[in-house]
């Protein structure tokens, strides 16, 4: 079975940029967390800032030499090329925002990363709906056309919270709702899958190399299940009268929710439950590290 957001999904913060020129490839491996030469042509990766914070996460997908697309859905277009022309000095680099020309198709379920990718749409893993989910990428005009080709193999479209509730199944973090500018990509796990050690410099690589050879964080993410509402994102959890971190992201999950919560690991019993106040019930247990 295959599931899909069938609305336009780069309608909120997202981006599409172009990125080619005589100097496009070197630029941006100084820019990205992840090789951008990857064989397939496909790099999943973060932006950082110069002390390693999250700024936003995104796709670096090759065209041609010297010619890529960058794609996020963590950060609108105009602050994504700010941030990059903000380190453009003596580059021969042109960047264009392309975003209004391009249309995107979240897909997950068990047959959407075989399925073929129709005339004229570009494809890549995706983790917003968790690991193996798929985005779709084509021109504007062809969005109606492939919705068609979907209806036809009997795919059924699905609304955001779904696809959410998905990726906080398998414990997905998102950036910016679970890892963001104030936290560290080693604090959610994205250092096994978004960041090079090997490639050479880029905007925040010392940090991680140093974060690397200390092998520890002082916090890390979690994901957790409660019972009833799910509270606010930023709702302060405690654990036996003091404060051992605060809630991210959540999704109600039959009479609960599942939510990712960063904790401090200095105070945390990982086997005990928490609360959103002292003396109030502690109803929210830690299901595990992400």
């Amino acid at each position: 079975m295959i599931y899909y957001l069938p609305d336009n999904d780069l309608k909120n913060a997202s981006a599409v940029l172009r990125i080619r020129g005589p100097d496009a490839n070197s630029y941006l491996q100084g820019q990205f967390t992840q090789d951008v030469n990857a064989q397939n042509g496909r790099s999943y990766g973060l932006w950082l800032d110069q002390k390693g914070r999250v700024l936003a996460d995104g796709h670096v997908l090759r065209q041609a030499d010297r010619d890529f697309l960058v794609v996020s859905f963590s950060l609108p277009a105009a602050q994504l090329l700010a941030r990059l022309e903000a380190y453009l000095i003596a580059d021969e680099v042109e960047l264009a925002d392309e975003t209004g020309a391009w249309t995107g198709i979240l897909l997950w379920g068990e047959e959407a990363s075989t399925r073929p990718l129709p005339a004229g749409v570009l494809g890549f893993p995706s983790r917003r709906a968790g690991a193996g989910s798929v985005q779709w990428l084509m021109p504007a005009n062809r969005l109606e056309a492939v919705v068609a080709e979907l209806n036809k193999i009997s795919a059924e479209a699905r609304d955001p919270r779904t696809a959410e509730l998905e990726r906080l199944r398998q414990g997905v973090p998102a950036v910016p709702a679970d890892i963001g500018p104030r936290d560290l990509p080693n604090e959610g796990g994205l250092d096994d899958v978004a960041i090079s050690y090997t490639k050479g410099c880029y905007l925040g690589q010392e940090v991680m190399a140093r974060l690397k050879n200390l092998g520890q964080v002082r916090r890390r993410l979690h994901l957790v299940r409660g019972k009833g509402a799910p509270p606010a994102p930023g709702t302060a959890l405690h654990q036996g009268g003091n404060q051992v971190g605060e809630l991210r992201s959540a999704v109600s999950d039959g009479e609960g929710f599942l939510a990712m919560a960063m904790l401090s690991l200095i105070k945390l019993d990982e086997n005990s439950p928490l609360s959103v106040a002292p003396g109030d019930p502690a109803v929210i247990r830690i299901l595990r590290r992400v």
